[in-house]
């Protein structure tokens, strides 16, 4: 406690260091050394031996008196003025951190060690008192779901612990922040019910780098390709099979589905996907072909989703609740006989709370 403690603080003091300044400060450095020009150039010290050492102080006169005390009083005044602003600037920043609320909740699934908590990794631009809401679904065993059915009320209860925090506020001064490793079909389920909740702030895991990171790199432009959908006629189930990250295999669907497959595939499974505009974009894809899907009459879509945790959320925000097809995203087992043995039906097109669907 006492360590966590003493590292909150060092971290804290390291950010005050390093702050954005404003221009007042820059302003305000650069008068401390015209005034100690202005102020000493005109002394000199001496050191005269006569006998023994002594030593006099004297003036130079190198400035005139009259320009050297204007002077003093320009700059002097500049650097009281520097001063009042941004002492100014501060406690302004400071009501602003007061008032503002920023919810960040953490899901925690497939891993048993807490890691770096995401609280301290939102980025110093997004202002506002941190609060903490974590999604633990974790089940004593390391990336290993035993029981998903009782996971699905911790989703709802922390949506319900942010709808609490961030009704004390006007909405305006909450950000919600999402960053998580949990199961893919936790991770979409998250998203679908946390769509109501406006702007969302949505960060990763970097696996290379081992720490939490914001999407903020630039849009490689790579789009999804689509194939299967000639081939769905009259079907009311169909797989949607996404592949992002890996590569959703043929075989792998064949020991759960006997529904016609669709694809939607990136060109380069090794791409960047740390940009919120390509995330965004992918998305609104999955949103076009789910209504390609629901005008051929397709009533239920099997999603199996081989992705990063943010691309799952993302992908569950922007899923139409009203009307689109009813959606089952499945949870991948590499060592079952039936690579896809339980998924979660996710509350849409006219279901009221999400369940376990077991195949």
């Amino acid at each position: 406690m006492y360590r966590e403690t003493a590292d909150w603080v060092l971290r804290e003091f390291v950010k005050y260091l390093f702050r954005p300044k404003g221009f007042e400060v820059k302003v305000a450095g650069l008068c401390v050394p015209v005034l100690v020009a202005l102020l000493g150039g005109n002394w000199l010290v001496k050191a005269t031996a006569r006998g023994e050492y002594s030593f006099e102080i004297g003036s130079t006169n190198i400035i005139p008196e009259w320009a050297q005390w204007s002077l003093v009083a320009i700059f002097g005044a500049i650097f009281v003025l520097c001063f009042v602003v941004g002492w100014r600037r501060f406690t302004r920043e400071n009501e602003l951190r007061n008032r503002k609320k920023v919810i960040v909740v953490e899901g925690r699934g497939l891993r048993e060690d807490d890691g770096s908590p995401l609280t301290a990794a939102v980025p110093s631009e997004i202002v506002g008192h941190r609060i903490g809401v974590a999604l633990d679904l974790r089940q004593k065993r390391d990336g290993v779901i035993v029981d998903p059915d009782a996971l699905l009320p911790e989703v709802d209860t922390a949506r319900r612990i942010v709808l609490q925090y961030a009704g004390q506020n006007d909405r305006q001064d909450v950000t919600v922040v999402y960053g998580g490793l949990t199961p893919v079909p936790m991770t979409f389920l998250t998203g679908v019910v946390f769509d109501d909740e406006g702007s969302i702030v949505v960060m990763d895991w970097d696996r290379t780098r081992e720490s939490w990171r914001s999407l903020d790199s630039h849009d490689d432009g790579q789009r999804f390709g689509i194939d299967g959908l000639d081939a769905v006629k009259n079907s009311a189930d169909v797989v949607l099979a996404i592949s992002v990250s890996y590569q959703v295999r043929d075989e792998n669907i064949a020991t759960t589905f006997g529904f016609p497959v669709v694809r939607m595939s990136l060109p380069d499974l090794n791409s960047s996907h740390w940009s919120q505009a390509k995330q965004s974009a992918l998305a609104q894809q999955l949103l076009d072909t789910a209504k390609l899907l629901e005008a051929k009459g397709v009533t239920t879509i099997h999603l199996l989703l081989a992705c990063q945790n943010s691309v799952a959320f993302n992908l569950g925000r922007r899923y139409d609740k009203r009307n689109l097809p009813g959606v089952v995203v499945y949870q991948y087992e590499a060592n079952g006989a039936k690579k896809f043995p339980w998924g979660v039906r996710m509350p849409v097109a006219s279901v009221a709370a999400p369940s376990i669907v077991r195949t």
